[in-house]
Formats: structure tokens, C-alpha cells, sequence
């Protein structure tokens, strides 16, 4: 890597851009067909819908954006950017729901449900911030729920939403249950899927988590300092994404992720999102304080369980939560399906018609 090119990287990953005082708006909506990486020739899983893209305004940058920089040599050039954005399906007078994806997931982890869905429904399906195509945070700035919320009410003002439901997979189910609890008048329905809540602070081993994820976070950072990833192959990226799903992603569901969450470079391939996403600290949510914001949600709320999913605590803290849900929502809805974490993606139809039956009630 030459020097312009170790600059070129510096300003796109390391240095804070589109710092402004100014309000934010919708840039660059425009219409693209789903495509595919160039290694990958089965798109049989993947809906040919055609969606929007818009990129949302953030002060450290956009969510869902990317920065396309090419053969670039003198530094003035460096400050054009064309930007790519978040994924919006139905039409733009329809109801208003938020689709927020798991951790180091992206938009694309809901391209086979959507499409299922009732189409009255305008589904905006963003990458949060530090995957698939937003931009990542600064350096020496952490990832948290608190920045996700903060991302939330700033897209929805964006989108003038006063009202809005919310479709949420692992992490985004988590965001939005703690959006409902916070803001419950603006919720009006709220599926979790394969999951309840953020997963609970335990006092006792808080000084050693933290221990662990300052010396993981300096790890990273030094990382990025040094340079871009070492490139690898197409076949490579969809065998670390299996195995880092515990199996739960298929060869189709990656090919699907891979193409918001994999950046060509020089020699291959390389993640698009965060590094240091792998030790974000994005919870410090004492459970009695989770109880008390359930207590506030007011949103029908409908929560979907794969049986061979992750249990991030136990059936009994589960319950808890959920009864300190009926206290002020009409609806209060848990159930269980077969499957794996990532089941709404390879296999949405277990659980398509279950939400739609939902958002028409």
C-alpha cells in the first residue's frame, strides 16, 4: 500500500466526515435492482423486487452509506463521495415500520421476508451504524444501544414518522424493544424475532467484561491504525459467515448478507463492517431497570422464538419480562417456531404469515 492510498484509507475510516451543524436530509434516492457478487452465480433465494435506497444523514457520517473511492491521486478528490443507503420496500403512503437487523448482520438479513409481508406496509430496513454499508464511528468513539436509539429518532424525523411499528432481528429486536419502552407513543406494534430484550447486566462480572473489552477495543483500534484487512476470497467470506453463525446462515443466506456486508478490494474481498463491532460493549442494561421500561411499552407487541436459537438468559428472567409487558400493552403475543437464529432469512415462510396476520389485526 502506497502512501495516497494509506491516506485514502485514514480519511474514509479513521477521520470524522460530514460534521455539520446544518439539518440533515434524505440524499441520493434512488432505485436499484438486487445484484449479485461476481463469484456468485445462485440467486435463486433472493427476491428480484425492486426496492429503493436512501442514505440517512448522521453527524459522524451516514447510515447505509458507502464511500466509493476510485484510483484516486490528488486529496481534493477525496471529499466527492457517492453514497449508497438503506432499503425501503412499499408504497411511501403505507404503514410505517422500521426493520433493524442482528449484530454484525445488515439490512439484507430481511430480503426473503419482506417481499411476504402485506405490501400496505412502507418497510425501511437500515444497517446500523458500523455495519453492512453505514458508516463506521470514529475512532475512540464506542459502539452502544444509546447511539442506536439516538440513530432511530433521527431517521424517524427524517422520514417525518409520528408513528411506527418495528420488525427487529437479535440486535435490532433489542434496540427496539428499549425504543418502545422509551418512547412508547410512538410505537404502535413491535416484533422481536428470536428475541425478548437486550441481554441483561450481571453486576458481579461487570469489572472483568469491561477489562476484557477495553483491551479488545485497543486491539482493534491498533488494527485499523495499521491498515486495511488482508483481503480474502469470495469462498472464504461465505465459510467464515457460516461458521460464524454456528451454522445457523446457509450458502444462499450469505450470498444474500455478503452483498452489504463485503467490500472488493485489491486481492479479494474484505468485511464491510467494524472491526471493533466484535468487542462493542452495546449493553450495560441492569435487568430491574429492562422490567421497568416493559412496564412502560403500550405497542402490540409479538415476539418470535427459534427453538434452536440462542437463550441470551434463562426461560424464568424471559417470563418476567414478558408479564411486566401485558401491564400496559393490549397485545402481548410469545411464540415458538423451529428453527435457528437466522430462520426468518433461510426459511422466512415459518414465520411470514404470522407477522402479517399481526399488522393486519
Amino acid at each position: 500500500m502506497d502512501s495516497c492510498d494509506k491516506l485514502v484509507f485514514r480519511l474514509q475510516h479513521l477521520i470524522p466526515h460530514g460534521l455539520s451543524s446544518a439539518a440533515p436530509k434524505i440524499t441520493n434516492n434512488i432505485i436499484v435492482p438486487l445484484q449479485e457478487p461476481a463469484e456468485s452465480t445462485n440467486n435463486s433465494n433472493v427476491s428480484s423486487k425492486i426496492f429503493e435506497e436512501v442514505t440517512f444523514p448522521m453527524t459522524y457520517g451516514n447510515v447505509a452509506g458507502i464511500i466509493f473511492v476510485s484510483q484516486i491521486r490528488s486529496l481534493i478528490k477525496l471529499f466527492f463521495f457517492f453514497m449508497r443507503a438503506a432499503k425501503i420496500w412499499g408504497p411511501s403512503n403505507g404503514k410505517a415500520v422500521f426493520a433493524l437487523h442482528g449484530w454484525l448482520d445488515n439490512a439484507g438479513t430481511f430480503d426473503n421476508l419482506i417481499p411476504m409481508l402485506p405490501e400496505n406496509l412502507r418497510v425501511v430496513a437500515v444497517d446500523i451504524p458500523g455495519h453492512g454499508l453505514s458508516d463506521h464511528f470514529p475512532r475512540d468513539i464506542m459502539y452502544h444501544f444509546m447511539d442506536c436509539l439516538l440513530a432511530i429518532e433521527r431517521i424517524s424525523q427524517q422520514l417525518k414518522w409520528e408513528k411506527f411499528s418495528f420488525i427487529g432481528h437479535s440486535l435490532g429486536g433489542c434496540m427496539a424493544m428499549l425504543y418502545a419502552g422509551v418512547f412508547p407513543e410512538k410505537v404502535v406494534k413491535l416484533v422481536n424475532v428470536d428475541i425478548v430484550r437486550v441481554t441483561t447486566t450481571r453486576a458481579e462480572t461487570m469489572n472483568l467484561r469491561l477489562r476484557k473489552t477495553v483491551g479488545k477495543l485497543l486491539k482493534y483500534e491498533n488494527a485499523i491504525m495499521q491498515g486495511p484487512e488482508k483481503p480474502i476470497t469470495y469462498e472464504t467470506a461465505i465459510e467464515k459467515s457460516i461458521n460464524g453463525s454456528f451454522g445457523s446462515l446457509n450458502r444462499k443466506a450469505c450470498e444474500i448478507m455478503l452483498k452489504r456486508g463485503l467490500k472488493k478490494v485489491n486481492g479479494g474481498y474484505v468485511f464491510s463492517r467494524d472491526r471493533r463491532l466484535h468487542a462493542a460493549p452495546l449493553s450495560f442494561c441492569p435487568k430491574q431497570d429492562q422490567v421497568i421500561l416493559a412496564e412502560k411499552v403500550t405497542a402490540d407487541v409479538l415476539i418470535i422464538k427459534f427453538i434452536e436459537g440462542p437463550y441470551f438468559e434463562s426461560i424464568e428472567d424471559q417470563i418476567e419480562h414478558i408479564e411486566a409487558l401485558k401491564k400496559n400493552s393490549k397485545s402481548v403475543r410469545y411464540v415458538e417456531i423451529e428453527g435457528k437464529h437466522h430462520t426468518h432469512l433461510t426459511h422466512p415462510e415459518r414465520i411470514a404469515s404470522l407477522i402479517s396476520e399481526f399488522f393486519k389485526s
